[in-house]
C-alpha cells in the first residue's frame, strides 16, 4: 500500500479521511455541495462576498468528493457546533430575547415570566394566546358586563374576532359597553383574574 493512500484512510481526528488536510474552504465546499440547494443559499446569504466567491470557486471545481471526506466533515462540523453551541446554557436570556424580538415587549413581557416561573398563562392571560372560537366560546354564558372587561383587556384584533362570534344583537350591546366603559377597578380585574 503507498504513503498516499495510507494518508487517505488513516484515521484523523474526525474518524476516516483527516479533514486537517484540508483547507477551510474546502470543508465549507463540502458541507454546502452537501446540503440542498435552498439549503446552501441560506448559508451564503450571511457570507462576505469575497468569501462566498471564494468557497464558489472551490465548489465548482471540487471533483474529489469521496462519501469518506463528506463524512469526515460533517463529523467535524458536528463536534464544532457542539463545542460552540450554546444549547441549554443561558436559554432563558436567548428566550427572552427572542420572544420579544418576535412578540413584542407587552405580549412578550407575560409569556416570559409564565415561562420562566415556570407555569403555562393563568387567569385572563390564558385567553390572550387562544383561538378566538375558543374564548368567544368560553365567555358566551358569562354576564354581558364580564364578556366586556374581557374585550376590553384582550387585544383590539382579538377583540374585533371574538365579537364576529356572537349574533348581531349580542354584538351591539357588547360594543355599547365596551363604549361605555370607564376605568375597571383592579380589584374587579384581579377576582376576574382568579376565577378565569
Amino acid at each position: 500500500m503507498s504513503d498516499e493512500s495510507q494518508e487517505m484512510t488513516a484515521p484523523g481526528p474526525s474518524g476516516g479521511f483527516d479533514v486537517d488536510k484540508l483547507e477551510g474552504a474546502e470543508k465549507a465546499a463540502i458541507l454546502l455541495l452537501s446540503l440542498s440547494e435552498e439549503d446552501a443559499a441560506q448559508i451564503l446569504k450571511h457570507l462576505e462576498p469575497k468569501q462566498v466567491q471564494q468557497v464558489g470557486t472551490v465548489m465548482a471545481a471540487m471533483e474529489d468528493f469521496t462519501q469518506e471526506k463528506i463524512t469526515a466533515v460533517h463529523k467535524l462540523f458536528i463536534q464544532e457546533i457542539q463545542n460552540f453551541s450554546t444549547i441549554g446554557f443561558q436559554s432563558e436570556e436567548f428566550v427572552r430575547k427572542a420572544l420579544t424580538a418576535a412578540l413584542g415587549e407587552d405580549k412578550a413581557g407575560n409569556l416570559i415570566d409564565q415561562i420562566v416561573m415556570g407555569g403555562g398563562a393563568k387567569g385572563l392571560d390564558s385567553l390572550k394566546w387562544m383561538d378566538s372560537k375558543q374564548v368567544a366560546n368560553i365567555i358566551r354564558n358569562e354576564h354581558p358586563q364580564i364578556q366586556t372587561i374581557v374585550l376590553s383587556y384582550l387585544e383590539p384584533e382579538q377583540s374585533a374576532e371574538i365579537v364576529g362570534q356572537f349574533t348581531e344583537k349580542v354584538r351591539l350591546d357588547l360594543m355599547m359597553r365596551i363604549a361605555n366603559l370607564e376605568e375597571v377597578q383592579p380589584a374587579a380585574l384581579q377576582e376576574l383574574n382568579e376565577i378565569m
